[in-house]
């Protein structure tokens, strides 16, 4: 052990200020509040899917509040908040739903 205290970074780990590219698919009240169902965004490497929906938010305030309350789908799976994105993901934010009589 040399002593340094530095942190190592892996080789594969994504450049300072590099960024990815998502496709955002925004559904029901969540599209109504942003007043569109489509939007392109960067994002700085390693964002997950919580991220770029609050940097959204930060954006299109009526969104604010609403990260713990809409499900992610990344290129058509369901993924949990925490799953980080790669350049050029699609990602659908799809708000709780309920119906039928």
């Amino acid at each position: 052990m040399n002593g340094s205290t530095a942190p190592q970074v892996a080789a594969d780990a994504p450049e300072a200020g590099a960024s990815i590219r998502v496709s955002l698919l925004l559904f029901a009240s969540v599209a109504e509040a942003a007043g569109e169902r489509r939007r392109e965004v960067r994002a700085p490497s390693g964002s997950t899917a919580r991220g770029v929906f609050e940097q959204l938010a930060a954006h299109v305030p009526a969104l604010a509040g609403r990260a713990d309350h809409v499900s992610f789908a990344r290129n058509q799976q369901f993924v949990p908040p925490d799953t980080v994105l790669q350049d050029g993901d699609e990602l659908a934010v799809i708000p709780p739903v309920s119906g039928g009589a």
